[in-house]
């Protein structure tokens, strides 16, 4: 009678996973195995059903220089869920090939939302509470795809019934701190962010930024056009535009209300977009500038025996360029590593690039072990204007980067021309980056002079 009782005991604990198990499988027949088996797992797709698509919409609304904003997020179920390594099972039935599909590993998908999870954590550390709006938003935004990504395992894992690693900072959370930075953006790049965002129309002219009702271009109006223009497909002549991105600005209790229209043809809108853009934000010339040098002064670089030498090779003076001059730019390291590159110009109207390696848009440049202690050419360059005093800056990282931890994100789409970034907010945002570096790392740099071309004597 005991054995009898514990016989039963052990076929009701197991009968829960026999049914669950049941429920989570999939089946599928076809001429080939591999036929057999792509139906089986989109028949177990089908038997879950929580692949999850989101899409994030913000609508603006501008009423008597009042702005509101309604963010929302919908989510659409799909039958394409991500499915980790489940067992597949052949057989014959009826003459046909026959798959079965079992997600039997469900510490796979613990695994998986622990790691993304681990991710953002890690992304995120830095968004604090009256800390830096603006690294606040870049975090928020970049850390956007991993909650994309961390919600189609997470609602598998709920299916599966298992337990699994939560972020500090949940989805929703993100998405509150986000809203409230584009309701009243920390930057003028982020008001610029928001007002093209979903505008990735080609070949669009960006209009002069007027006050409303007048015609006369105001400084914001003209530095805010160029800042625009970097965050679309723009083209520099009107002719040559397929859509027209229209904007006006009006003051409100000493802050500026930008409007936006994208228009095509005559006068049909496609897209409209507004944002209130803090007073403290407008009066450029209250935002203390700070030189780049001062800025690489409060940086303790660590200590390390890793060195970089760069170097400029011309015909002439290498300390003196002269338009339109060629020379070669030459890098040498002593141990292997991944080196990038910025270049400032020194001078009031002075822009900051990062220097493009390639016509591919390459930007990061590997010493291998065999070119170690050797000088190593970047290509050939030419001189162009602002010309005055310039420094072109090396970082060297030991182990490899992914590039948007180089690069700010509000340059990534226009790598190499950056002349609405003042140099001093790009020397600080990459010197942050660069610290957040894993692996041994270094820097160097080098100072020289270019002039506009000799007037030719008559």
């Amino acid at each position: 009678m005991k054995k009898l009782n514990l016989v039963i005991i052990y076929l009701l604990l197991l009968l829960p996973f026999s049914l669950f198990a049941q429920e989570l499988q999939g089946v599928g027949y076809g001429n080939t195995t591999e036929e057999a088996k792509e139906e089986a797992l989109a028949d177990l797709s089908s038997a879950i059903k929580v692949q999850v698509f989101s899409k994030h919409e913000q609508t603006t609304i501008k009423s008597n220089d009042k702005v509101s904003s309604d963010y929302t997020r919908w989510t659409k179920l799909s039958t394409n869920v991500p499915l980790i390594s489940p067992s597949i099972y052949y057989s014959k039935e009826n003459g046909k090939r026959k798959a079965t599909a079992i997600i039997d590993k469900p510490e796979l998908y613990s695994e998986k939302l622990s790691s993304i999870a681990e991710k953002i954590d890690t992304i995120l550390k830095d968004v604090k509470e009256g800390g830096d709006k603006s690294l606040n938003y870049r975090l928020l935004t970049s850390v956007q795809p991993l909650y994309d990504e961390y919600e189609s395992y997470q609602v598998v894992a709920d299916v599966l019934g298992i337990d699994y690693r939560k972020p500090q900072i949940s989805s929703a959370q993100a998405l509150n701190m986000l809203l409230e930075l584009q309701t009243a953006p920390p930057s003028l790049e982020v008001a610029a962010e928001v007002l093209t965002k979903e505008m990735n129309e080609k070949n669009i002219y960006v209009v002069p930024v007027l006050y409303a009702g007048r015609e006369n271009i105001t400084e914001f109006g003209a530095f805010f056009k160029d800042m625009l223009s970097t965050k679309v497909n723009s083209v520099e002549v009107e002719e040559d535009a397929s859509n027209k991105l229209k904007c006006t600005y009006t003051l409100s209790g000493g802050d500026i209300v930008v409007a936006c229209s994208l228009i095509t043809g005559v006068s049909k809108v496609l897209k409209s977009s507004a944002v209130k853009i803090p007073k403290e934000l407008v009066a450029m010339e209250s935002v203390p500038k700070q030189d780049t040098a001062s800025i690489l002064n409060s940086y303790t670089p660590p200590k390390t025996d890793y060195k970089l030498w760069i170097k400029i090779s011309t015909d002439g003076d290498a300390s003196f360029l002269r338009e339109n001059e060629p020379f070669s730019l030459l890098v040498k390291a002593n141990k292997p590593g991944y080196v990038y590159f910025l270049t400032v110009n020194n001078g009031d109207g002075g822009e900051a690039n990062v220097l493009l390696l390639d016509w591919n848009n390459k930007f990061i440049k590997y010493i291998d072990k065999d070119h170690v202690n050797k000088w190593v050419s970047l290509g050939q360059f030419r001189v162009h204007a602002p010309f005055g005093s310039e420094t072109l800056y090396a970082f060297g990282l030991e182990k490899e980067p992914l590039p948007e931890y180089i690069v700010p994100e509000y340059t990534l789409d226009k790598i190499g021309y950056l002349r609405n970034v003042r140099p001093e907010v790009l020397m600080q945002d990459m010197l942050y980056l660069f610290k957040r570096q894993q692996g041994d790392k270094t820097m160097t740099s080098i100072t020289y002079s270019t002039a506009p071309n000799r007037k030719k004597v008559k």
